[in-house]
């Protein structure tokens, strides 16, 4: 990857582009500009971030349409109106990031409970999506579900996931090639699921389909 992407910082750095990789290669943070290095780096954590939860929602949410048959056979019908929204259905049914650790800026208290400013939180993304304030029946896959104020991405703010838009971009291509390219998919034996408790998702999933 490193290899791939001193050929794009060099791209950009002669010809450059309006997208993220032309600015990034001409970024400057306090005046000093980034270097090559800089750019790999952050290059690689956009491809990483954009990778582990594109795999692991797809096998995860493969499996869990294989679950409810009637449910993938309402998005293979019209995939093209109906893949938005499952998307983000599936993301929030299986959430891939289980959980990450944040501090406490300030005091705070939450639900009765104090938080002191330095205070270390541990955040569950499946809890959150599970929350039965936020969503109406939370624990129903609804592929049509809207407005779907999920946390997958790890909700708002500063430490919003650089990979989302990509993400959601992969994951869109493969489910969509997916529906059109193997018809009856289907499963061909359980799932492996991986060892984590902090990324969910299958490390392997048999399927089958009709040629």
């Amino acid at each position: 990857m490193f290899e791939y992407s001193q050929e794009v910082w060099a791209s950009k750095r002669e010809k450059p582009t309006d997208d993220l990789a032309s600015m990034l290669a001409h970024a400057a943070l306090d005046d000093e500009e980034l270097d090559a290095i800089d750019f790999f780096l952050w290059f690689l954590l956009l491809i990483d971030a954009g990778g582990d939860t594109t795999r692991n929602l797809v096998g995860g949410g493969m499996w869990a349409l294989f679950e409810r048959p009637d449910a993938l056979e309402w998005l293979a019908e019209k995939p093209e109106e109906r893949l938005s929204s499952a998307i983000e259905e599936l993301l929030r049914w299986v959430s891939p990031v289980i959980y990450m650790r944040r501090t406490a800026t300030r005091d705070v208290e939450l639900h009765s409970q104090p938080i002191a400013a330095r205070d270390k939180v541990i955040v569950y993304y499946g809890a959150a999506n599970r929350d039965p304030r936020a969503f109406d029946r939370p624990d129903e896959l609804d592929l049509s579900r809207s407005p779907n104020p999920h946390v997958a991405f790890g909700g708002g703010g500063p430490h919003f996931c650089l990979g989302a838009h990509l993400a959601r971009i992969e994951i869109a291509s493969l489910l969509g090639q997916m529906l059109s390219r193997l018809p009856g998919v289907r499963p061909a034996g359980p799932p492996a699921w991986m060892a984590s408790n902090f990324i969910y998702g299958p490390t392997t999933l048999p399927v089958r389909f009709d040629s």
